[in-house]
């Protein structure tokens, strides 16, 4: 198999066989090209189904291939079920990485030579550390706090972008010439269509095409898209914050960057306290400027209550100049993303006029907007963090848990004043009472501080629980007690006192990311508020057409449908044009291109059409009889947008009939498949920007999301060497198991598992099922000939109906580790079962061929090559099997399914009775006690049925059966069932025993009660749906050879001469009796 030189690779060089024969028969035949018809296809007759293009900046990998298994598998299951199928594949190469990765290459050839020579400091070299922390506020209704996202894995050891593409198997010459960033759009998709091929995609190929002006095609519908879209005016030129990279000089958008992915930037309000003269020497050097302490609130309706401002003592401090006038004392952090919002003298260039430390800052006296207290001190506090806001702090102890317990260790500590020389008049003594909060009264800090025990400002957890409880609760029900809004809600004002404070120039408004943002360029970004181009999402009517159209999608889970509610319920302006970068110019503004989420929204449609213009050429589209410059926006929109035929248009006419006919036959898009982490952009503005661009008939249909993917348990790191390429899995495993074992790495939107021990065991199985079955039709006279005639003929060709109705089912709801399950692994366990059952009999010729058919056709959607390989050249089938047809199946007989389920475990059940027997008389002989002796040999089996239950079990079972609401699959309470048999075991004279019988009733009373609800009312019946001695007596011979004797007697427990036959064992049946669905087995000498 893989992974260990002493194994053998004999079986999974004889799947990599298979696959490249089945891949010439495909490619020969053209399986896959998929065509449009004339008449408009009726439900079901087509799928169209897609995947988000890929980015090629490196090869597929296994990642990739898990989220496009799941479109492959539902597109294989429609191509056999007999629709018309089409799955396309394009290739991403807009914006930022590819350029950024090439102009590294650049800059490490001009700093190290070519190739360069780097020192082993160099190789080692980090990227900057960022800290991941919590917001100091809880989120607010309706606000959405993201958790890290799968890239910020990716900040880790930082290696020179040479030795990436060493790592990709290039050598140094071929290296040098990626610094072209166009390399690497010739490079990747031909090396990705390769991979794919080989994995078996069931793709129309000549559909597919690369993105950028690269290709002038794709570059003409992206500007007509973009010309529509601002024609309706959900394009706008606008001035706003977003998060910006400095190095690049532009923003830096989801998929530009390396970590914070769908961070977005967190408004303050930054509150000027102004330092009151005279200056101390350090500050020096800032005479004659207004000199302030700029301290960053997400709360100014509780300045009010300030009593001191707060200063890390060893943090690092500048004095900036924010204008000719104007010095903010801040870190370097935040005064970078101040300059980059036209606060600094030089605009994006912070200006330091002064170094300084925390402990310089202490004991500066303050004047605070809304501050009760003139005059108010800079004091220590320990456990600011410089990465957040601007590390300086106003102080709220009434309603600042934080700011509570800083001030009450200050007070308390003597040692701590002397020690960073805080004076005595510099503590403020009182606190300000301003908000009452409902349960928490007018100094709600002190209040959860004392109700939580929290000791010290170190008390970390403590204080996140105390603001956990406050801080929402202020905002929703506090009213306020200070100023000229005394009596009002706070959630009223907030927003009238932030205007207030920034119309009056004490205060102004200030953006940073929401969390640390690293561009793929390796810069830390800011916040940044800039003129550019923005898509009007959220905008009221067109998100009410995007709820509507996501009220009408196949989702396959409620975690994915929440996931989209939410992001329409924040989502908002999206700046769609950049400076730097790959793709297409604005069409009104080409200083600008066209960002990388932006031209990926429509390109479904691009698909339907793509074949006509590249037919295999996935660039100029060198073959088409059809110019870039003939598809204007007239064509455009007479194609896609139900737009009047183009009579100016040269193109002729029966190529644009052939293409608006391409169009209308495949959409709307049935299926789009992708990682989850896309809901919060890609897939959503998918969502807006169809319903905005066409008519609803065309909006999508379904989006299926998924989790990541871990290997081995491990997350995917190539750092660690636990990652696998598309082409390295194949090389390893083989395309059929690599496929399989995505199948069953797991369905849901939870990250799955793609275990390489799976692809291992799935090389053995199939490998050994090719064996089997060659083996089988070798000698295929001996099968038993006729109809199916057996019980166990029945039961196999009952689970064979059973398998195909719940892998179909399973296929429908794109849940493919349980169709493997139902198709393959169930399939196989019933088939095993079977070869069991027959004995000396044999198989039945029908149901093996049958047998055969079936799994070849249930497997083919995830082995697809190992489906047609059986198909051709095993079976002799005629045609492909990827076409062949769903398998036929009749009614599943469940009753059947249950009494094989019941005849299976009483065998298991009779083994462990016997050798209980067998061991329990071994160990009373040793102990000299007196058994009846049962030899090892030579026994015969007793069995014993009792097919209705009676007694107190009857009486608990029909109280169960009036108890029960069927409707709502649910009981009457505990307390009335019983009183109800309390009352029913008085009649019968038991009433003395009601304790002793309640304690045998409520475990059978819970394990019916589950049942029922499980499987339905028919758990609450007296008898099984079948005959028991029956299927017992019909299978003795099985029994014989499974419990391994040679005489086996069925009896009625309920007939006394059947008793009497165990002899002095009867004992055992009072001991064990048995019921409905478990016999009681006793063995006794021949």
């Amino acid at each position: 198999m893989a992974s260990s030189d002493s194994k053998s690779f004999v079986r999974r060089d004889r799947l990599l066989e298979i696959e490249v024969a089945v891949r010439k028969w495909w490619e020969d035949e053209g399986v896959f090209l998929a065509e449009s018809r004339k008449d408009p296809p009726k439900e079901g007759e087509k799928f169209f189904a897609t995947f988000p293009f890929p980015y090629m900046n490196g090869y597929l990998h296994i990642g990739h291939a898990f989220s496009l298994s799941k479109v492959d598998f539902a597109s294989a299951y429609h191509r056999l079920r007999g629709a018309n199928v089409l799955l396309p594949f394009g290739f991403h190469c807009t914006g930022m990485p590819i350029k950024a990765s090439a102009d590294k290459l650049s800059r490490e050839i001009q700093q190290f030579g070519n190739p360069p020579v780097f020192t082993a400091q160099d190789n080692t070299k980090q990227a900057p550390e960022v800290e991941e922390v919590e917001s100091d506020t809880p989120a607010l209704p309706g606000q959405f706090k993201g958790k890290k996202s799968k890239v910020a894995a990716k900040a880790g050891g930082q290696v020179y972008q040479w030795e990436i593409m060493r790592s990709f198997g290039l050598t140094d010459s071929e290296i040098a010439k990626f610094q072209d960033p166009y390399e690497w759009l010739y490079y990747f998709p031909p090396l990705a269509v390769e991979d794919l091929r080989a994995y078996g995609l069931g793709c129309d190929w000549r559909r597919s095409f690369v993105t950028t002006d690269v290709n002038p095609f794709f570059d003409a519908f992206v500007r007509w898209q973009m010309r529509k879209l601002k024609s309706m005016g959900k394009i706008v030129k606008d001035r706003r914050y977003t998060i910006y990279s400095p190095l690049d000089g532009q923003p830096c958008a989801d998929h530009d960057r390396a970590t914070g992915e769908g961070v977005q930037p967190q408004e303050y309000t930054l509150i000027k306290m102004e330092v009151v003269k005279p200056f101390p020497l350090k500050l020096g050097p800032l005479e004659g400027k207004r000199v302030f302490l700029a301290a960053a609130t997400l709360r100014p309706e509780t300045m009010y209550g300030q009593t001191n401002a707060w200063v890390l003592p060893d943090g690092k401090y500048g004095a900036y100049e924010i204008s000719e006038t104007d010095v903010f004392i801040l870190t370097e952090r935040a005064a970078l993303n101040l300059a980059y919002q036209n606060f600094s003298k030089i605009p994006q260039k912070p200006s330091c006029l002064v170094e300084l430390t925390g402990s310089d800052l202490i004991g500066l006296p303050l004047r605070s907007p809304l501050a009760v207290n003139e005059i108010i001190y800079a004091l220590p506090m320990l456990t600011i963090l410089t990465n957040k806001g601007t590390g300086i702090v106003t102080s709220v102890p009434s309603d600042a848990p934080d700011d509570y317990m800083a001030l009450h260790d200050l007070t308390a500590k003597p040692a701590l004043r002397a020690k960073y020389g805080v004076k005595d008049e510099w503590v403020p003594s009182e606190i300000v009472p301003i908000i009452n909060i409902p349960e928490f009264g007018d100094k709600a800090a002190e209040k959860v501080c004392l109700d939580l025990k929290i000791k010290s400002q170190n008390d970390k957890d403590k204080l996140a629980e105390a603001k956990r409880l406050t801080y929402l609760k202020g905002f929703t029900e506090g009213t306020m007690l200070i100023g000229e809004f005394v009596g009002r809600k706070v959630q009223e004002i907030k927003p009238i006192i932030k205007t207030k404070l920034i119309e009056s120039g004490e205060a102004i408004l200030y953006s940073e990311p929401e969390k640390p943002v690293m561009s793929r360029s390796g810069d830390e970004c800011v916040v940044a508020l800039t003129d550019q181009w923005y898509l009007t999402y959220g905008e009221s009517e067109w998100r009410h057409m995007a709820e509507e159209c996501l009220s009408n999608m196949n989702l396959y889970s409620e975690e994915t449908r929440h996931g989209f509610e939410h992001t329409l319920s924040w989502l908002n302006q999206w700046a769609c044009s950049r400076s730097f970068g790959l793709g297409t110019r604005i069409p009104w503004d080409e200083q600008f291109l066209v960002e990388s989420l932006s031209d990926s929204t429509l390109y479904m449609a691009y698909y339907t059409v793509a074949h006509i213009f590249h037919d295999g050429d996935m660039y100029k589209g060198s073959k088409s009889l059809i110019s870039p410059q003939q598809m204007n926006d007239d064509v455009w929109e007479y194609l896609f947008c139900d737009g009047q035929y183009p009579k100016s248009s040269d193109i002729p006419a029966d190529a644009l009939s052939k293409m608006k006919q391409e169009f209308d036959y495949w959409y709307p898009l049935d299926l789009r498949v992708s990682g989850k982490d896309l809901i919060q952009n890609h897939l959503t503005f998918f969502i807006y920007n169809h319903t905005a661009l066409m008519a609803s008939r065309n909006w999508p249909r379904g989006i299926r999301c998924n989790g990541h993917i871990m290997l081995n348990s491990e997350k995917m790191s190539k750092s660690t060497g636990n990652f696998r390429t598309l082409k390295q899995a194949i090389e390893e495993f083989s395309a059929t198991a690599t496929r399989f074992s995505l199948a069953d790495a797991g369905d849901g939107v939870d990250d799955a598992n793609f275990v390489f021990e799976t692809a291992n065991a799935a090389i053995l199985r199939l490998t050994k099922e090719l064996t089997w079955m060659e083996e089988v039709l070798a000698a295929e006279s001996s099968l038993r000939t006729g109809p199916p005639s057996t019980y166990a003929d029945k039961v196999f060709e009952n689970d064979m109906n059973i398998a195909i109705r719940l892998t179909e089912k399973a296929y429908k709801d794109c849940l493919f580790r349980e169709a493997l399950k139902n198709g393959f692994y169930d399939l196989q366990a019933a088939r095993d079962e079977y070869r069991l059952s027959c004995g000396t009999g044999g198989m039945n010729h029908d149901l093996i061929m049958t047998f055969m058919d079936v799994q070849t056709r249930l497997i083919e959607p995830i082995c697809p090559q190992f489906a047609e390989y059986v198909w051709r050249k095993l079976l002799k089938k005629e045609g492909c099997v990827v076409t062949a047809g769903w398998p036929a199946s009749n009614e599943p007989d469940l009753v059947l399914k249950g009494a094989n389920k019941y005849l299976q475990d009483s065998i298991v059940l009779m083994r462990k009775l016997l050798q209980k027997q067998l061991l329990g008389s071994k160990k009373a002989a040793k102990k000299g006690t007196q058994v009846t002796a049962v030899a090892d040999s030579n026994l015969k089996g007793l069995v014993y049925v009792n097919e209705q239950f009676d007694g107190w079990r009857a009486h608990c079972l029909q109280i169960l059966q009036s108890k029960f609401d069927q409707h709502n699959c649910c009981f009457a309470p505990d307390a009335e069932i019983l009183a109800e048999l309390r009352e029913i075991l008085q009649k019968d004279g038991q009433a003395e025993n009601f304790k002793q019988i309640q304690k045998l009733c409520m475990p059978f009373l819970k394990f019916k009660k589950d049942e029922a609800i499980a499987i339905g009312s028919q758990a609450l019946n007296l008898k099984l749906p079948f005959r028991e001695m029956e299927v017992l007596q019909s299978n003795m011979d099985l029994i014989k050879r499974q419990v391994g004797l040679e005489e086996v007697e069925i009896y009625s427990a309920s007939d006394p001469n059947d008793v009497a036959k165990a002899g002095p064992h009867a004992s055992l049946l009072k001991q064990n009796p048995p019921s409905p669905g478990s016999p009681t087995a006793i063995f006794v000498n021949r």
